[in-house]
């Protein structure tokens, strides 16, 4: 079936649907890619927290309470979907309907069933739907991938893998919502720890390696306030499809995390480790070593900073 999208021309009309926490991440492209893109419309039902994103913008934006209504009265050539969890299904699967291709914040939806729709409904438009996962888009992911991909020497096929996730979501509620805060609702976020924050690095070992997951055995923790089956903590064994196999350590309550994530991947030839330097960083860049092939002069050049 033919496409429903349009010829576009830049800079392409982008709305944003919801304006909450997560969208302040998309401003730096909006700021900086002025020829690119170009904010459309906004909407929101929070009139306070939109008219607070549109004014950091030179020209105006339009917001609009109802998606109906921006649908019908904003030029928009694709859109950004920044809700709760929940409300990510329904909203994108409007959207591909009329025709705009998404960019969906992670996860896509709250089940396995609405995933597979969006993605049917997505083939048979032919209009785009992609996950928010921006971590494949950071230089050094992408460096690193071309590294494992260019020469089996360098890394090899993964064997064995450790991931840790760690973040106090309770303090970032108790300054954003309260223990009322959607996350902590596993109805409106689709589950806890694991789909709101590891799948980043879940995502990442997929992206770098090429390989997927088939096997998991894991067990959780459902503290309180965390409610309706989001989990607080979990830890899984995990294998994949070529057989590396590997754990994840994920908590959403650590009192005094040192870092929130840590990555390390051991291949046939290479090793591969993502942790942060200092205490209180996020995440630290990735850092790699082989057994077997050392990086050329011309390779360092290029990807200077590893």
């Amino acid at each position: 079936m033919s496409s429903k999208v349009p010829p576009l021309t830049l800079p392409l009309r982008i709305a944003m649907i919801g304006s909450g926490a997560v969208s302040r991440h998309h401003f730096p492209a909006f700021r900086d890619r002025p020829g690119v893109i170009r904010l459309s419309a906004i909407c929101e039902k929070n009139p306070q927290a939109a008219s607070a994103f549109a004014a950091q913008f030179p020209y105006p934006v339009p917001i609009f309470g109802e998606l109906d209504d921006l649908l019908e009265k904003a030029k928009v050539d694709a859109a950004l979907v920044v809700l709760p969890h929940n409300l990510h299904f329904p909203v994108a699967s409007k959207l591909v309907g009329e025709g705009i291709p998404v960019l969906v914040e992670k996860p896509l939806a709250c089940s396995l069933e609405e995933t597979r729709a969006l993605k049917r409904l997505s083939s048979e438009t032919g209009v785009p739907v992609v996950a928010g996962q921006m971590l494949r888009f950071a230089n050094d992911v992408i460096w690193l991938k071309e590294w494992v991909s260019k020469d089996a020497g360098n890394f090899g096929a993964l064997r064995t893998f450790d991931i840790q996730s760690w973040q106090n979501i309770l303090a970032y509620v108790n300054s954003s919502g309260g223990l009322k805060h959607w996350l902590l609702d596993g109805k409106a976020a689709g589950g806890g720890v694991v789909v709101s924050l590891a799948v980043h690095q879940l995502d990442l070992i997929r992206f770098i390696t090429g390989d997927d997951f088939v096997e998991a055995t894991a067990w959780g923790r459902f503290d309180s306030p965390f409610r309706n089956g989001a989990e607080s903590c979990a830890l899984a064994l995990l294998k994949m499809t070529k057989g590396a196999c590997g754990v994840l350590h994920s908590t959403y309550i650590g009192p005094r995390v040192p870092y929130c994530e840590a990555l390390t991947m051991f291949g046939e030839n290479g090793t591969i480790i993502q942790h942060a330097d200092d205490i209180g960083q996020y995440r630290g860049v990735f850092q790699y070593a082989s057994a077997t092939n050392k990086p050329t002069q011309e390779w360092n050049d290029q990807h200077e900073g590893f």
